[in-house]
C-alpha cells in the first residue's frame, strides 16, 4: 500500500505536463503563468513520510503511476533514496547532478522543474524530521 498523489496539470497554452506547485511557478516548457496552483510538496511528504515510516525507504517497491503527480513523486523518492546512499555532496548537489544525468526523453523541459521541486521537497522534510 502506498498514498498516491492523483494530480495531473497540463499547460494551457503548449500542453505540456507539470506541478504549478506555487504561485509563480510557470510552465517549464513554454512560461506561461496560470492561475491554477497544487501544492504537491504537502502530499509528496505524506506519502514520503508513510513509505519511510512502513519501510525504511522512500521509494515504494512497486509503485503505479495513476497520474502526474504520482510519476513526479516517484522521481522525487528516487533521488531521495540514491541521495541517503552517499555521503558526499549536499543535497543541491546531488539532485542536480541526479537530474542532469536522468533520461528525460521528450520531457527535457522538465528537468529544471523537477529539480527545483525536489530542493523544496528535500528541505520540507528536513524541517518535518527536525534535523
Amino acid at each position: 500500500m502506498s498514498i498516491h498523489i492523483m494530480y495531473n496539470h497540463q499547460c494551457s497554452k503548449c500542453e505540456a505536463f507539470y506541478i504549478p506547485y506555487e504561485e509563480g511557478v510557470v510552465c517549464p516548457n513554454c512560461g506561461v503563468n496560470e492561475a491554477e496552483v497544487y501544492n504537491i510538496v504537502v502530499d509528496i511528504l505524506s506519502s514520503a513520510d508513510y513509505q519511510m515510516n512502513k519501510h525504511g525507504f522512500y521509494t515504494p517497491k512497486v509503485w503505479w503511476s495513476g497520474s502526474f503527480g504520482d510519476h513526479v513523486a516517484l522521481l522525487i523518492f528516487k533521488a531521495l533514496d540514491a541521495f541517503y546512499i552517499q555521503e558526499e555532496k549536499s543535497f543541491k548537489e546531488f539532485a542536480l547532478e541526479h537530474f542532469n544525468n536522468s533520461k528525460w526523453g521528450n520531457q527535457l523541459y522538465m528537468k529544471n522543474h523537477i529539480y527545483e521541486l525536489s530542493c523544496k521537497v528535500f528541505v520540507e522534510l528536513q524541517i518535518q524530521n527536525n534535523v
